[in-house]
């Protein structure tokens, strides 16, 4: 392939570091920009990662090793002049944004942390936009959404974006699936699926807008060779329930089940959705279109989730229960049906690369052999913010 160039926005978080080091491994030019966000807001959760990671001004180095890696310390959703200087003096082929505060409980701390996140999550999905509509039109853009943005109880199949309806005797017109978020975080996710739409519509923007299910694990190819971490966070706001269930097994803390553990969620390996990312990065939507992927690898209830880590740990002579806690969200807790349609990355070629119990014991492993001293975890792994 020839050196195209991929903008990461988010380049230092969760997925962003991890896709980072698949697109220089697969000879892109990469440019990254990140405000450190993540870092910080972990700190405000007095947490840190479980396995420790680079400053970003080392990562940096190790990256500029790995290939064409180019790196801004900035704000997208603030800072536009930056982010127009980038469009306007680069040949940008694929915008990748992950810049996003991606934590459903951190948006409902407060008036002042929801309004944060609408700020970044919704703004900096603007920016973009715009700069992609006066510096990059030829440009195709992959925005990370959300499953939780839509209704988990809807009762039906749950349609990839866009879908036909009937009401009335009367057929409609395609149209965006039904949204119904489950959170205020999730609320700035749909509104930028909307955003985005209208960019497609308006301007012949190309997107493709993935809603991912909870992402987990901290294993790829590119982290195991190169030893370049990415974080894997534990506490209440930004661990993704396995990974926060993996760090309670640790500190022997019972894994916090919200209400009968009978709800579903669609949950996906870190180095799959790094996978799906590059399907989406290698097949480009047409001029105008807007296209839609349900991103995950299978469906587990929240007592699966929390047996599998049980039965990991007890092979790794940890004893770990679980306990049942009141939710303390406004969500579905009792058993519903759930079955996303995900057809599309499928179809391109989209393969499960390992169980998610290799993926659970690979963490374990990771965080053991690190040395990190995780027992001081033990006040930030229990939820306490509260919806109501």
């Amino acid at each position: 392939m020839g050196k195209e160039t991929v903008l990461v926005c988010g380049c230092d978080g969760y997925i962003g570091s991890a896709l980072t080091l698949r697109l220089l491994e697969e000879g892109y030019n990469v440019i990254g920009i990140d405000n450190l966000l993540r870092r910080d807001t972990v700190k405000e959760m007095n947490s840190f990662s479980a396995i420790p990671i680079m400053e970003m001004y080392e990562k940096e180095k190790e990256l500029k090793k790995m290939g064409s890696f180019s790196f801004f310390y900035s704000d997208i959703a603030i800072d536009i002049e930056d982010l127009s200087f980038i469009f306007k003096n680069n040949d940008i082929n694929t915008v990748i944004n992950l810049a996003q505060q991606p934590s459903a409980p951190y948006s409902q701390i407060s008036r002042i942390h929801t309004e944060e996140t609408t700020v970044n999550n919704i703004i900096g999905t603007l920016n973009i936009l715009y700069c992609m509509r006066e510096f990059s039109p030829e440009s195709h853009l992959v925005q990370i959404g959300s499953m939780g943005e839509y209704q988990v109880n809807v009762n039906t199949d749950i349609a990839e974006g866009i879908f036909e309806f009937e009401f009335n005797n009367r057929k409609s017109k395609t149209s965006i699936f039904p949204r119904r978020p489950g959170s205020f975080y999730h609320a700035s996710k749909v509104a930028s699926t909307y955003y985005i739409d209208c960019a497609c519509r308006f301007w012949d923007i190309k997107a493709t807008d993935i809603m991912q299910g909870v992402v987990y694990g901290n294993w790829t190819p590119e982290i195991e060779r190169t030893g370049i971490q990415t974080r894997l966070d534990s506490d209440e706001c930004f661990g993704t329930v396995i990974n926060r269930f993996i760090v309670q097994s640790l500190i022997g803390v019972p894994l916090t089940v919200y209400g009968k553990g009978l709800h579903k969620r669609g949950f996906l390996a870190l180095n799959d959705s790094v996978q799906c990312l590059m399907l989406a990065v290698r097949n480009i939507p047409a001029k105008g279109e807007y296209r839609t992927w349900n991103q995950l690898d299978e469906v587990f209830s929240m007592n699966e989730i929390a047996d599998t880590v049980i039965d990991v740990s007890r092979e790794l002579d940890f004893t770990t229960t679980k306990t049942y806690i009141d939710t303390p969200r406004v969500e579905v807790i009792d058993d519903h049906y759930y079955n996303p349609i995900t057809e599309k990355i499928i179809n391109l070629g989209f393969k499960q690369t390992r169980t998610m119990r290799d993926e659970i014991k690979y963490s374990f492993d990771t965080i053991l052999k690190s040395g990190n001293n995780v027992s001081k975890l033990i006040d930030v792994v229990i939820p306490k913010i509260m919806w109501k």
